[in-house]
Formats: structure tokens, sequence, C-alpha cells
């Protein structure tokens, strides 16, 4: 059986991906966040493989082998990359700030890398191939989930629904709001905090309100999935990441606890333990 995952922002993609790997199965991760669009395909041997789409509308694909341990090694991000740009190993950072002037709508060949895609054991935010792309969790995308209007081009949408039925499609859940809340408050790729120079999270009041909003969000965005494929008539099952076994779901031998993933646990003492658990026991009674 062939894998789904569908799923807002703070969803385990980094525990899931290397579970898949653990058990010698392949795993393929479409952009997740602003474009440019690109599509990361990976083995548990480390061969890695990129493709996007540059400026003429041509498929560029990159590939290279690993030869140390992938396996829960926070190097390996979703937007890692082996070429370093201004100082950093990201995809992101190559597709945006070099001359590749990668594409941001994908009108050209892009959709060419959707038949490598679907070969993936797990596919992760399938919502691209959909026509859909942005950062998962946000309004901004689920607005567009909302509305049914894909902000993508030359999507062969009748292709992607018919091999999207024939997968097994999962939709994240989280019921634990108070885990939640501490990812978004801080957790790995939180708000930038009381910064003078981003005025929305330039004092504590407005951080706050800031995040609140975008937990929400989160909440809202699993429940735009699931009308976007019932719009299409495409099957899915949900999977509550507090409670469901993985082993089960997702027919795994071999799987990791999430206080294993290392990515799951980087908070950040940017405040002192008292203040975080004040927004954080907030938002649960205010938001149950």
């Amino acid at each position: 059986m062939k894998y789904s995952y569908f799923c807002p922002g703070k969803a385990g993609k980094y525990l899931i991906r290397d579970m898949f790997w653990h058990n010698n199965k392949t795993h393929c991760l479409m952009c997740c966040g602003e474009p440019p669009i690109y599509a990361v395909m990976s083995t548990p041997k480390g061969k890695f493989d990129w493709y996007w789409e540059d400026s003429s509308g041509r498929l560029i694909q990159a590939s290279h082998k690993v030869h140390d341990n992938i396996l829960l090694n926070h190097n390996y991000s979703e937007t890692w990359f082996p070429v370093e740009t201004k100082g950093k190993y990201c995809v992101k950072k190559l597709l945006k700030d070099s001359d590749i002037n990668a594409s941001r709508t994908c009108p050209g060949l892009f959709h060419k890398c959707f038949e490598h895609a679907f070969q993936a054991d797990l596919l992760v935010n399938p919502l691209v191939m959909l026509g859909y792309g942005g950062v998962l969790g946000t309004n901004k995308l689920g607005k567009l989930l909302r509305n049914r209007t894909p902000n993508l081009e030359n999507i062969p949408l009748d292709y992607v629904i018919d091999e999207l039925k024939q997968r097994k499609n999962i939709i994240t859940h989280k019921e634990d709001m108070e885990q939640l809340a501490r990812n978004y408050f801080i957790g790995n790729g939180h708000l930038p905090y009381m910064n003078p120079d981003v005025l929305f999270t330039n004092t504590e009041e407005k951080y706050v309100h800031e995040v609140t909003k975008l937990i929400n969000s989160n909440r809202q965005f699993e429940k735009d999935i699931a009308d976007l494929l019932d719009y299409y008539n495409i099957p899915y099952e949900w999977f509550n990441l507090d409670t469901d076994n993985y082993s089960e779901v997702f027919e795994l031998e071999k799987t990791f606890h999430k206080d294993e993933d290392p990515h799951h646990k980087l908070y950040e003492n940017f405040v002192d333990k008292e203040t975080s658990d004040k927004w954080i026991s907030e938002y649960v009674k205010n938001y149950p």
C-alpha cells in the first residue's frame, strides 16, 4: 500500500518520513511553504532527487547521494540541499537567492515530476499536486482551499485525482491542544518574538495574538483539507497524532516514539517558563 499524508504545519512530517526510511520505504515531499515550488524524493539509502521549474518552464532535476546516517538526523530538514547558498544548505535559499529564478506558479513542466512522486511509498503534501502551494496550516492557503481557487498552473488534475484514489490518503488531526500550543509558541520555527524590526510581533501582546491566530488556522486547515478531498471524491482516513498507532495505520514494522523526533522538541528559552506556560494555559482555556 502507498500512502498520502495531508496535514497542517505542525504534524510530525519529519517523524513519519524517518519511520518510512527506517522500514526501507521511499518518501516524497512537495513544497511546504511559500513558493518557489519544488519537490524532493528520497530513499532510505540516502538518495535524494529535487525537482523544480525554471523561468523558461523547463523541469530541472538535481540528485545527491548521502553517505552518513540520515535517520533522526536534524541536519536533513525538508529544505536541506547539498549546495551552499549564501551560507545555508537550503533548497529554498537556492531557488530564491540564486540566478535559477525558479517558478512560483509552475505554468510549464513541473507536473512531469508527478510520476516519480506517485512512485513513493509516502507522499507528503499532495495539495501541491492539486494546484495549491503555500505555507501549510495558514489562513492564506486555507482560504484558497475553501474557495476552490488553486494558485498553481498547468496541473493535470484528472490524472492526480485518479492516482490519489489508488492510495491510502491520511489527514492528520491533533487533539492535544496544550502540546499544539507549545509547539507554536516556543517550538521550532516559531514567529519572531519582540523583534523591533518585526512590527506584528514586536510586543508580547502582539506575539500572543499572532500565534493564537496561527494555531486556530492550523486547526481549521484540517477541515479545509477534508472538504477539498470530499469535493473531488478522494477517499481519506483521519489519523490522530496523539493516540493512533503508526504501525497499524501505515503498516510499519519499526516505529519511533515522537519524543525521538529531533525536530519535535526544539523549544527555545527566549522567555521564562512561567511566561510561556501562561500563554499556553490561556490558549487552552480560551480555545478548548
